[in-house]
């Protein structure tokens, strides 16, 4: 069924991201998934490359030094102020101008046809609302023999760490909402969303990467930086408190000598 408020739903989701932008480089699986990403992209010098979603500009910095001051990267998110933090780690830098940061909306881009030799959308396609109408803009803009690159994630994505958090709001009768990595949970949904998007030559990469949290403290911040911690934010300072001295205690089950393990298990699609 379509959204009957499509433009009501992409206001929320653009308030949302303004919300966590501060803290939304804080969330460690968005980077290992990004450099690991930007390897698979095989960018070279000179391209031009579309970054929808871009959030806080990861794939923009590090794929501005594969394509060189030769090439271009623009970088499209719908929250400003996602857009504002990324715009903060280019002041000081050489690849300032080959990149451009815009607001903008992944399902109407502001690009003439054929624009682009690379359109990626990294750890965000799952949170657009209509993600067809967003693969064919990205077809639209893109030259002959151009590619589409976007990530999901496997269901198992930083488990056990979500369902303990889970448990422990349970406890407190609160619920956690599902991430929506869900829309696109296997390699067969990546496929089907490219094939009726109208790509070809479909690849598609399922990897394992993950990292480790030095303590249970550092896996609290984690939360708090990102979705999982939105709940957070309608408590009492006491509440939160309370939560927080619990979730530490859960996650001590979890200490092994190198610290706390974060799975993440993400999926890599490519289309022509």
């Amino acid at each position: 069924m379509a959204d009957p408020n499509p433009e009501d739903r992409k206001r929320r989701l653009a308030a949302h991201f303004d919300s966590v932008a501060p803290t939304y480089d804080e969330l460690n699986f968005l980077s290992v998934t990004a450099r690991r990403f930007v390897e698979l992209a095989n960018l070279s010098a000179g391209m031009s490359v579309l970054d929808v979603a871009t959030g806080t500009g990861i794939i923009p910095l590090l794929a501005a030094e594969k394509i060189g001051a030769d090439g271009k990267i623009i970088g499209v998110d719908i929250s400003e102020e996602m857009i504002a933090v990324a715009w903060q780690k280019f002041q000081s830098r050489e690849t300032l101008e080959s990149v451009q940061l815009l607001t903008g909306d992944a399902e109407n881009l502001d690009f003439p046809n054929s624009s682009f030799d690379a359109v990626l959308c990294a750890s965000s396609l799952f949170f657009i609302p209509d993600m067809s109408k967003a693969l064919k803009e990205a077809k639209r803009v893109l030259k002959p023999n151009g590619f589409v690159m976007f990530n999901t994630f496997a269901p198992n994505f930083l488990q056990p760490l979500r369902q303990l958090w889970n448990e422990r709001l349970q406890k407190h009768e609160i619920k956690l909402g599902s991430l929506p990595i869900h829309r696109i949970p296997d390699e067969a949904a990546c496929e089907t969303l490219l094939r009726e998007a109208g790509f070809t030559q479909i690849e598609i990469k399922a990897e394992q990467l993950g990292y480790f949290h030095l303590t249970a403290e550092d896996r609290w911040r984690e939360i708090v930086a990102g979705l999982e911690g939105a709940p957070l934010k309608k408590m009492s300072n006491e509440q939160r408190e309370q939560i927080r001295a619990e979730h530490i205690a859960d996650l001590q089950n979890l200490v092994t000598p190198k610290g706390i393990w974060a799975d993440v298990p993400p999926i890599f699609a490519f289309g022509r």
